[in-house]
């Protein structure tokens, strides 16, 4: 019988203690494999390219560019790779940023191995996950956000739009609120755009997050 390929990871800090522990963690995963490291973030994106992982935990602050300005830049070059912070800060001005560059996790260097691994697991699928307390920030800066422009208007959804929305809290992708609701992805998407233009939200995170706050889905 066939072994199963693994999800080839790329891993960049500037910490080689980091890196190394970062190894063991998906070492000891069966289904992942490190294929390469970098300690800054222009060898990230470098090393990306040559390596197209399937996924790259990177560093936030790191010498030459940052992890934020890697991020966008290396899912320009490579759209279909997946990228996970890993990082100390736990701030907004940290976590929004790297969200807004495209990355599909975030997580501390604090958080226990299972975690980090599960959010790794989640973004090769395409579904977001956040360490609590980066959620807890992305809460903190729309509620700030409101508090500065006021509330929108009360919004009205459709079943669907309803369905969808709960789907989409449990962390779904498309396809996976597609299969679940017996229609197809083009749908899935069409009431996405739908609900972000209701919510006057930027994108799925920021949707979520909105619907919670307005006591629709539960997280």
């Amino acid at each position: 019988m066939t072994t199963p390929a693994k999800y080839r990871v790329l891993i960049a800090d500037d910490e080689s203690v980091v890196r190394e522990t970062l190894s063991v963690y998906v070492g000891s995963a069966g289904d992942m494999e490190v294929v390469g490291t970098a300690a800054d973030g222009r060898s990230a994106v470098q090393v990306a390219v040559n390596l197209r992982p399937d996924i790259v935990l990177m560093d936030i602050q790191m010498p030459r560019v940052d992890g934020v300005e890697a991020t966008a830049e290396l899912l320009r070059a490579l759209p279909a790779t997946k990228v996970v912070m890993i990082t100390t800060f736990t701030t907004a001005d940290a976590v929004v940023p790297a969200l807004r560059a495209g990355a599909l996790g975030y997580v501390l260097k604090s958080d226990p191995p299972e975690r980090i691994l599960s959010t790794v697991r989640r973004a090769l699928t395409g579904r977001t996950q956040l360490s609590p307390t980066a959620l807890d920030a992305v809460v903190g800066h729309l509620r700030d956000g409101d508090k500065r422009n006021g509330l929108p208007p009360a919004v009205t959804l459709t079943s669907r739009e309803s369905e969808v929305l709960k789907y989409l809290a449990t962390g779904c992708s498309n396809k996976e609120v597609a299969d679940g609701m017996g229609i197809s992805e083009k749908s899935v998407k069409l009431h996405v755009t739908h609900l972000v233009s209701k919510f006057g939200v930027r994108d799925r995170l920021q949707l979520v997050i909105a619907a919670h706050k307005a006591g629709m889905v539960e997280l």
